[in-house]
């Protein structure tokens, strides 16, 4: 245990020293919108004094697209393919791609989510925005802000989340904005797309949690549908570890409201 804390650690070391003494250069940036502050239910039961509280924050609108990662490397070739350090990821990175800077476009077609990327990675994609990877508190707040007041349909789209978190089609993926749901902020595709990597993917009980039919009936402390669609997400991304290269996780940025920029598309108040 302690070798693999250990080596844990030192991977961070060098991951925040790779981030410090990477020289800034200008990248395009996706459209930001507004998440303004406010509260939810976690399904999470350890979880006390709920509802828990976010502060506002911008997220980008859609999932980083092959294309934007595809400049990023280009300003970046510390994490190419070929010589991005396998301390930051496996051997999967990015392995459907033609080359370093080239996606496989008449494989996976064009704007399409980025996948296959480590949370290394997509940790130094944000960081070169500006931004960094939403908190796990962020992600689920913004996606649970739908606007859907009726329980019966509710219902039914949750009923719809759990098939598809059961059978991701990694190698068949639209088009990014696609899906059709977006939240009351302009968020769009949380759902139908890809899962997406959030800053503490795996909370501290994480180790205590496996995907399983008991352990997510224990987490039903909402009793809904939904809740149980969102316990098979939360169980699903504790399962990760920082190095995966998987076709079914993606990723988009959050910023602090502090950092304001003019891609901003939408400021919502409640």
């Amino acid at each position: 245990m302690r070798s693999q804390t250990n080596i844990f650690a030192f991977t961070i070391i060098t991951f925040v020293m790779m981030m410090l003494f990477t020289p800034e250069k200008a990248s395009s940036q996706s459209v930001r919108v507004l998440v303004p502050a406010g509260s939810f239910h976690s399904v999470l039961p350890e979880v006390e004094g709920e509802p828990i509280q976010v502060d506002s924050f911008f997220m980008d609108e859609t999932a980083i697209t092959n294309e934007q990662y595809a400049e990023f490397l280009r300003e970046n070739p510390e994490w190419r393919r070929s010589n991005i350090p396998p301390i930051f990821t496996y051997d999967g990175y990015l392995k459907t791609w033609k080359s370093d800077l080239e996606p496989d476009y008449e494989e996976v077609g064009e704007n399409r989510p980025v996948t296959r990327v480590s949370w290394y990675a997509a940790n130094a994609y944000c960081s070169e925005q500006g931004g960094r990877l939403p908190t796990l508190n962020e992600w689920e707040y913004s996606a649970q802000l739908l606007g859907i007041e009726d329980e019966a349909e509710m219902n039914r789209f949750s009923s719809k989340l759990i098939s598809w978190y059961s059978g991701i089609d990694a190698n068949n993926l639209p088009e990014v904005g696609s899906t059709g749901i977006e939240t009351t902020t302009g968020v769009k595709d949380q759902f139908g797309l890809v899962m997406e990597w959030v800053a503490d993917f795996k909370p501290i009980i994480a180790d205590e949690i496996s995907l399983d039919c008991g352990t997510v009936g224990r987490m039903q402390t909402l009793n809904s549908v939904y809740s149980y669609a969102a316990s098979i997400r939360y169980i699903t991304r504790m399962s990760f570890n920082p190095k995966i290269t998987t076709g079914m996780v993606g990723f988009r940025c959050a910023y602090d409201e502090s950092d304001r920029s003019d891609q901003t598309k939408h400021e919502v108040t409640l």
